[in-house]
C-alpha cells in the first residue's frame, strides 16, 4: 500500500484559551510518498513536523489537515485506511499487571476473527513472539520489561492482524544503540515483507541511517529531503554547493544544515518541498507479488530475546495472508468480533489486573478497615443516645465524606493513564467505545461494593445502631450508592483532566456538594425556597438525609438517655420533625442518587468520546 500526499497542510491554534488567537502552520503544503516494501523514515530537528505529519498520514489528528491523501494512487477511504494501518505512540502503553503472554491473547481475542479457534489463536500469538524474540520473556509482566521488548511487545501488539501499513512515533527514542539497531532491523525485515512502514526519529547514527530504504527530511514544516539516504548528499551538494566532512554522520550534516534559514528554502526549493523524490532502487528487494524476500538484512540469531530469525519472519507473511485479503479487499467490519466479544474480553482483563492488584486491593483494605475503626469508636455506642443529637449528625455526614473522597480520588489520580490506552487500542480497531465502557462499570462494582459494605458493617456495629435487617440495608444502600455516584465523578473528571489538573479539579468539585450537604439542618423549615434546587442537586445531601432517615426514622423505637433530668431527642420522632424529615424516606433519596449516578455517568461516557476525538 503506497501512501501518497500532496499539498498536505496542518494548522493548529496558538492558544486555546484567547479569544481570536492566531493559528499556527505545522506543515506547509508538503508533498511526499512512502511506499510498500520499504523503511522510511522522516527525519528532522525539533519542532520541524516530524510527529504532525506523522499524525495527519495516520489520521491520529484531523482537525486543521487540508490536502490530498491518496492510496495507491487513489483519494483514500479514511474509514477503510483506519481499518488498514496502525499506530504505535511514542509512549510504551500497555496494560499493566498482565504478562507478556496474557496481553497478547487478549490482543488476539479482539483482534483476529471469530472463525479462529483457541488453538489457532495461540498459535498466531507464538509466531509473532518468536518472529520478534520476545518467547524468552512470555510470563513477565508488561511494567517489568525492558525498553527494548516493550517497544517490540507494541509492535507484536498490532502485527497479530497484519495490518499493511504502520506507523510509528519516535520508536527508538528511551532505548541504548543496540537495542536501537535490533529493533530497525525488525522493522526493516517487516517492511521487506511487503508491508508500509513509516517511523519517526530524531538524529539517528550514521550505521543506523543506512538501514532505511527511504527517508523524509524536514525543517520548518518544509519537506528539504525525500528519496534513498545515498542519494540525500548528492543532493544537498547540488542544491546548496555544501560537501558534507568526510566520516561526517550525514544525518547530523542535513539537521545541522537545517539551522540556517537560507538552506531551508534552498533544499525545499530543490526537492519542490517534496514533490521530487530521489530515488535508488536497492538490490534484493522483497517482489510481493512474486512472494520472494530481501537478504540484505543478515540476522543471526545471537539471543532469542533481542533479535530474531529472518527465515521464520519471512514464513509469518504469509501464516497472515489471510487477514490481509480482508484489508485490500475492504471486507472486514468496523472491529473483527461482535460487541458482546469485546465486552467479555475487555471484562475479563479488567478483572484479571483487579485481582493481580495486591498492593492496591491492600491499600483499600487498610483505608476502609482503619478509617471505619476510627469513625466507629469516635461515635462508640452513641446511636443510643439522645443526648448525642449533633453526634449523630457529624457520623451520618463523616459516613458519606469518607465514601465521596475515597470513590472521586482514586480515578482522578489513576483514570488518565487509562485513557491514554484506551485511545491507542481504540484508534487502531482493537474494540468500541461501548463495550469498554460497559466492561469498565461492571469491573468496578466488585471491589466497590466488597470495601463499601466492610466499611459500613463496622461503622454500623459500632455506633450502636439497633440490630434490624431492613435498616442495615437502607443504611448500606445509601453508602453504596453514594460510593457508586462519587466513584462515576471521578471518572468523568479522569477522563477529561490530566492527573496534575484533576488533582486540582476534583476537590473544588465535591466543595460545593460538601457545602450544600450540610447547608439548613439548624434552620430546616425556613430555608428559602430558591435554594431548594441546588440542594436537590448535591449527591452528598440526597445521602446524609437518607443515612438520617435510617438512623431515626423508620419506625424506631424511643433512644436511651445519659441524663436523667432532660433529654429533648429522646424520641426519633422529634428529631425529624426538628430537621423537618418527618414526612419524608430514604428511597426518595436514594432514586435521587441513582439519577445522580446516571447524570455523572453519562458525562463520563461523554467526556471519553470527545477524548477519543482530540
Amino acid at each position: 500500500m503506497d501512501i501518497e500526499f500532496d499539498h498536505l497542510t496542518f494548522t493548529v491554534d496558538s492558544s486555546a484559551f484567547r479569544w481570536g488567537a492566531k493559528k499556527r502552520t505545522l506543515l506547509k503544503s508538503i508533498s511526499g510518498r512512502f511506499r510498500a516494501g520499504e523503511l522510511s523514515a522522516i527525519l528532522g530537528p525539533s519542532g520541524a513536523g516530524k510527529s504532525s505529519l506523522l499524525n495527519a498520514l495516520s489520521g491520529y489528528r484531523s482537525c486543521g489537515v487540508s490536502g490530498q491523501l491518496k492510496l495507491n494512487g487513489q483519494p483514500r477511504d479514511e474509514a477503510k485506511f483506519k481499518k488498514m494501518s496502525c499506530y504505535i505512540t511514542q509512549e510504551d502503553l500497555l496494560v499493566p499487571l498482565l504478562s507478556l503472554q496474557e496481553v497478547m491473547c487478549f490482543a488476539a481475542s479482539l483482534k483476529l476473527p471469530p472463525t479462529y479457534s483457541r488453538k489457532e489463536k495461540h498459535a498466531v500469538v507464538e509466531e509473532v513472539q518468536n518472529m520478534l524474540g520476545l518467547a524468552d520473556c512470555k510470563y513477565t509482566r508488561t511494567e517489568l520489561l525492558s525498553g527494548g521488548q516493550k517497544k517490540r511487545l507494541s509492535i507484536a501488539l498490532e502485527l497479530i492482524n497484519n495490518p499493511p501499513i504502520f506507523f510509528l512515533d519516535e520508536p527508538t527514542s528511551g532505548l541504548d544503540n543496540v537495542s536501537t539497531s535490533n529493533l530497525l532491523k525488525i522493522l526493516r525485515c517487516l517492511a521487506h515483507q511487503g508491508r508500509t512502514v513509516v517511523c519517526t526519529i530524531h538524529q539517528p547514527s550514521a550505521s543506523l541511517f543506512t538501514l532505511f530504504d527511504n527517508v523524509y527530511v524536514m525543517a520548518a514544516g518544509l519537506c528539504v529531503y525525500q528519496g534513498a539516504p545515498q542519494e540525500m548528499l548528492p543532493f544537498i551538494r547540488s542544491a546548496t554547493s555544501l560537501s558534507c566532512p568526510t566520516h561526517y554522520n550525514p544525518a547530523d550534516y542535513v539537521i545541522e544544515l537545517t539551522e540556517v534559514e537560507d538552506n531551508i528554502t534552498a533544499l525545499s526549493k530543490a526537492i519542490e518541498n517534496g514533490k521530487l523524490t530521489k530515488f535508488k532502487r536497492l538490490p534484493n528487494k522483497v517482489d510481493f507479488d512474486k512472494q520472494h524476500y530481501t537478504q540484505d538484512v543478515p540476522m543471526k540469531n545471537h539471543n532469542s530475546s533481542s533479535i530474531f530469525d529472518e527465515k521464520s519472519a519471512a514464513k509469518t507473511l504469509f501464516t497472515y495472508g489471510r487477514i490481509n485479503d480482508d484489508f485490500t479487499k475492504g471486507t472486514c467490519s468496523d472491529f473483527s468480533v461482535s460487541c458482546w466479544t469485546q465486552f467479555f474480553t475487555l471484562l475479563s482483563r479488567m478483572l484479571l489486573q483487579v485481582r493481580r492488584n495486591k498492593v492496591g486491593l491492600q491499600i483499600q483494605l487498610y483505608n476502609h478497615l482503619g478509617c471505619s475503626l476510627a469513625l466507629g469508636i469516635m461515635f462508640y455506642q452513641m446511636a443510643k443516645d439522645g443526648q448525642e443529637f449533633f453526634n449523630h449528625m457529624k457520623f451520618c455526614i463523616g459516613v458519606i465524606v469518607f465514601h465521596t473522597y475515597t470513590q472521586c480520588m482514586v480515578p482522578i489520580l489513576a483514570y488518565p493513564f487509562e485513557v491514554k490506552l484506551l485511545k491507542k487500542e481504540h484508534f487502531n480497531q482493537w474494540y468500541g467505545l461501548c463495550p469498554y465502557y460497559l466492561a469498565l462499570t461492571f469491573s468496578k462494582v466488585p471491589t466497590i461494593t466488597f470495601f463499601s459494605l466492610l466499611y459500613l458493617t463496622i461503622v454500623y456495629t459500632l455506633s450502636g445502631l439497633p440490630y434490624e435487617l431492613d435498616r442495615f440495608l437502607v443504611f448500606c444502600t445509601v453508602g453504596v450508592t453514594v460510593a457508586f455516584v462519587a466513584e462515576g465523578m471521578g471518572l468523568m473528571i479522569g477522563s477529561v483532566f490530566s492527573v496534575t489538573n484533576g488533582a486540582a479539579v476534583g476537590p473544588l468539585s465535591i466543595a460545593p456538594f460538601l457545602g450544600l450537604a450540610i447547608y439548613g439542618f439548624d434552620f430546616a423549615r425556613a430555608i428559602p425556597s430558591y435554594m431548594w434546587p441546588m440542594i436537590k442537586s448535591s449527591f452528598m445531601r440526597s445521602g446524609v438525609i437518607a443515612l438520617i432517615i435510617s438512623v431515626f426514622g423508620m419506625n424506631r423505637e424511643m433512644l436511651e438517655c445519659s441524663d436523667p433530668v432532660y433529654c429533648h431527642f429522646q424520641d426519633p420522632k422529634v428529631t425529624l420533625h426538628y430537621l423537618a424529615l418527618e414526612d419524608e424516606t430514604p428511597w426518595h433519596e436514594i432514586r435521587l442518587l441513582l439519577v445522580m449516578l446516571v447524570v455523572f455517568r453519562l458525562a463520563f461516557y461523554l467526556g471519553l468520546k470527545w477524548r477519543l476525538r482530540t
